[in-house]
């Protein structure tokens, strides 16, 4: 039995050449011809078909009982499809329209030799696209805010005090009792600075970075007010070697190679066609010829 002997096969071995199966079935014209529409016949092709898509579905190759039932789906599915052409379902149905651009848009996508890319290839796209992986900088640090709407103003002037004392004072319950209350975060641990902007907005975290470590600092004001800042440590902006976000490099090579490939080959296929766009407002239609004839 056909299915049977695809059981046997190793799912590893199966997607390796499953792909250039399953490009074959794809190319076949699977519409029945008027004499052959009341022939059925679940062919090498669309077995192909059913199991790849279950393997890729579950991570794992389907049982006989499971294939079969996948056979059994398949034929009612184009029992269905058929009656439903007899009886004229399919004439300007927008289901089955989308249906069948999603069908069409499964069988668009690349093999998996096409999402393999090599190491050149990989550290090219590393290269255009570096920015994509810079390491914001890091801090690490604790603060007193002050409840000061206004640059200037009297709790502006009481930090600035405050900050001025601090060099008199090493204790840390001692500064505890500074400051105003707030529900903002006494401090954060080893925090990249896009969170901590997040939190206490861009303004504050320029001046935390140019603070200086293993000591107070301020006042920096950010959107509730100001702050006097302790740098307990700071880990510089970075851009880090190919080896290091290597996997993520791969993840975003293969997303961008399945868009591009998927979009060239809808592009190679609109440009079987003369569109034609007609708006009310315009005298006449608007012709988009994107193959080109005349």
């Amino acid at each position: 039995m056909v299915a049977g002997k695809i059981l046997k096969e190793p799912l590893l071995h199966f997607l390796i050449a499953g792909v250039a199966i399953f490009a074959a079935y794809s190319a076949m014209d699977q519409s029945p011809t008027s004499e052959d529409r009341r022939s059925i016949e679940v062919g090498n092709g669309q077995l192909a078909q059913l199991f790849e898509t279950f393997s890729r579905t579950w991570q794992r190759p389907p049982t006989e009982a499971e294939l079969n039932a996948l056979i059994e789906g398949y034929v009612k599915e184009e029992v269905f499809f058929r009656e439903g052409q007899e009886m004229g379902l399919d004439q300007d149905d927008a289901i089955f329209r989308r249906r069948m651009q999603q069908k069409l848009e499964f069988l668009l996508e690349p093999s998996a030799e096409e999402l393999t890319p090599t190491s050149d290839e990989l550290a090219a796209y590393f290269k255009a696209h570096s920015g994509r992986y810079d390491q914001p900088a890091k801090l690490s640090f604790h603060q007193i805010f002050f409840n000061s709407p206004r640059p200037g103003d009297d709790r502006e002037l009481a930090a600035r005090t405050a900050l001025a004392s601090f060099a008199d004072r090493n204790d840390d319950d001692w500064t505890e009792t500074l400051g105003d209350a707030t529900t903002l975060p006494s401090g954060m641990d080893l925090t990249d600075t896009k969170e901590i902007t997040a939190v206490f907005g861009h303004d504050f975290v320029v001046g935390a970075l140019s603070a200086t470590e293993g000591g107070w600092s301020g006042p920096f004001r950010s959107a509730y007010g100001v702050h006097l800042v302790y740098i307990d440590r700071k880990i510089g902006a970075s851009t880090p070697a190919l080896p290091d976000v290597l996997q993520k490099v791969r993840s975003d090579w293969e997303s961008d190679q399945r868009r591009e490939i998927a979009e060239k080959r809808y592009a190679d296929m609109k440009s079987k066609y003369d569109i034609t766009i007609s708006r009310p407002a315009d005298e006449a239609a608007t012709v988009i010829n994107t193959s080109g004839v005349k």
